[in-house]
């Protein structure tokens, strides 16, 4: 979110009008609303753009849980590209990548459901602490 066009939130309250054209041009669809004094910036973007990103990942749930439901998609793909997705997959076991690919899955599936991507950045950072673990020996 980073390359972001920037505006200050006054803009938005002064010159609404300029404020969404710059929306409509802007690469990502997006503005980061900066708001003075305040640790939070917003992002401007439009109802159309934030329902075509949550169909997006809904999709990609789907997409995923039909390959788990699929013992040979699962073993002969799923479990093939984790490691490019998520490097260090290749420090767990092969029982807790199958185990991590599985409730990625499920999890993904019920964040998508509630509209929150949290739950699923939570587990990824969990099971990413426990390949930590395993790859060295000196942690507890």
């Amino acid at each position: 979110m980073s390359d972001l066009q920037e505006v200050n939130f006054s803009d938005l309250l002064q010159r609404p009008n300029e404020t969404v054209e710059k929306l409509k041009a802007s690469r990502h669809r997006a503005l980061r609303v900066h708001r003075r004094g305040s640790e939070d910036d917003l992002v401007l973007t439009t109802v159309d753009r934030v329902t075509v990103q949550s169909q997006w990942a809904e999709l990609g749930a789907r997409t995923l849980r039909a390959v788990m439901d699929n013992p040979t998609l699962r073993s002969t793909h799923l479990l093939d590209i984790l490691p490019q997705v998520f490097p260090w997959i290749r420090f767990l076991p092969t029982d807790g990548q199958t185990e991590f690919a599985q409730e990625l899955v499920e999890v993904w599936e019920a964040s998508v459901d509630l509209g929150v991507p949290g739950p699923v950045l939570l587990l990824i950072a969990r099971w990413r602490n426990t390949a930590e673990v395993y790859a060295d020996p000196d942690l507890p």
